[in-house]
């Protein structure tokens, strides 16, 4: 058992004194259990946060600088797959482009935590070394991997924050401020934004294209302010193939260095029944809907969202149970066995999207020994999305989460193959 020392938790306020790190370099920001303090050198304040003038020119990337990154995140409950993604990413640094630990979450219109709601401990691996020593700026003189953390409003009160900044100039200026400053602070490359279910919290009289107007506008104000500092933006967003929801990739792509599209979740843990996580034929679609986006002049910027991991309940409604995820691959793989299918005729009949045919490519599966049905990943399926990408043109790929990918070290074999730095 290692000993661990505890990180405080912090909140970073816009448009005031920020203390989110030392300034100049990633330092973790560790404390002995006995200690209840923490300096915090350098912190930038509002009116430096809000003026770009003067800032240093942005940073300059090579085509295909971002070919394949990787999330990191704490399993809730399972302390040792977070210590695998940890681990992983660490004895597998050099062949990242950048990696996306999540750190920090929205905690209202203006201030971001590092730590889940209701809980005042950091996330697990806050600013951990096996990432700060193997990344660029380091304090042991760093790797080639930049470090882009994670901001991320998914649960609905952090959604409900969003919404509510997205639509005022005043509150969406200071959370740009919070963000540059949070980025500056801590010496990070720059910040991927993984802002969720806005169409969930429309109230009366609020439309989707309200809502996708003044997201875009958000990343716009965001990424030029990152620019400004040398900093870059990316973003997570779902597959899509137009332009009729809240996150409109013409728009978004203009401003943000990458976008990560999260092809994932076709089906989903906690859905009406288990299915397929992510399609070929849906992959299929959404790539080339990228394809046609100013000409293809944009598909280096897109970047393929990967799933390490895998659901199984009932494979339709009326047959009982919960649909539940399972995570990562690796233990998808060994409830599986040896012997499973690689071919389902699910997506003829299922009635997600609309009813559409889409062809499920690979799709290892197998009705185990409970009745629950299993639908997971296996590394010959991972490479057909992989192909899809590079064929379409697409940037890189990345996947969620580090750790446990199916075949070990033939994954990260099977990625350069098809993205080769």
């Amino acid at each position: 058992m290692k000993l661990l020392r505890r990180a405080l938790p912090i909140t970073c306020a816009a448009a005031s004194a920020l203390s989110c790190g030392d300034a100049g370099q990633r330092t973790p920001l560790l404390v002995d259990a006995a200690s209840a303090e923490r300096t915090a050198p350098g912190a930038l304040d509002a009116a430096d946060a809000l003026d770009v003038g003067g800032a240093a020119p942005p940073r300059e990337e090579a085509p295909g600088g971002h070919r394949f990154c990787g999330w990191l995140h704490e399993f809730l409950g399972d302390p040792g797959s977070t210590e695998l993604g940890y681990d992983t990413f660490a004895a597998h640094a050099g062949a990242f482009d950048a990696v996306h630990p999540k750190w920090w979450r929205v905690a209202s219109p203006t201030t971001f935590e590092n730590h889940p709601r209701g809980r005042a401990t950091p996330f697990a691996g806050f600013h951990d070394r096996r990432v700060l020593d193997a990344t660029t700026g380091g304090a042991a003189g760093g790797g080639r991997t930049r470090l882009v953390p994670l901001v991320a409003a998914v649960d609905r009160p952090d959604v409900v924050a969003v919404h509510a900044m997205i639509h005022d100039p005043a509150l969406r200026a200071q959370h740009v401020a919070g963000l540059a400053a949070l980025v500056m602070e801590n010496g990070y490359d720059g910040i991927d934004v993984d802002y969720e279910h806005l169409a969930s919290v429309l109230g009366p009289g609020e439309t989707v294209e309200a809502e996708r107007s003044a997201f875009s506008a958000f990343i716009g104000e965001l990424a030029r302010a990152l620019h400004a500092r040398g900093k870059t933006l990316s973003l997570a967003v779902p597959a899509v193939a137009s332009a009729k929801g809240v996150f409109d990739y013409e728009a978004l792509s203009a401003s943000a260095d990458h976008v990560h599209v999260m092809s994932y979740d076709y089906h989903w843990g906690g859905g009406p029944h288990a299915g397929p996580v992510a399609p070929l034929g849906w992959i299929q679609r959404t790539v080339a809907y990228i394809g046609g986006i100013d000409g293809g002049a944009r598909r280096e910027k897109f970047i393929l969202g990967l799933p390490n991991y895998g659901l199984l309940g009932p494979e339709a409604p009326e047959g009982g149970g919960a649909v539940v995820g399972c995570e990562p691959l690796r233990k998808c793989r060994e409830l599986a066995g040896d012997s499973y299918a690689t071919s389902t005729d699910h997506m003829s009949r299922c009635a997600e999207d609309g009813g559409d045919r889409l062809a499920p490519g690979r799709a290892p599966n197998r009705v185990l020994a409970s009745g629950a049905h299993l639908f997971f990943e296996d590394l010959e399926s991972l490479e057909e999305k992989v192909i899809a990408a590079s064929q379409g043109g697409l940037g890189g790929v990345t996947y969620w989460s580090i750790g446990g990918e199916p075949g070990g070290a033939a994954f990260f074999s099977m990625i350069e193959r098809h993205f080769a730095r």
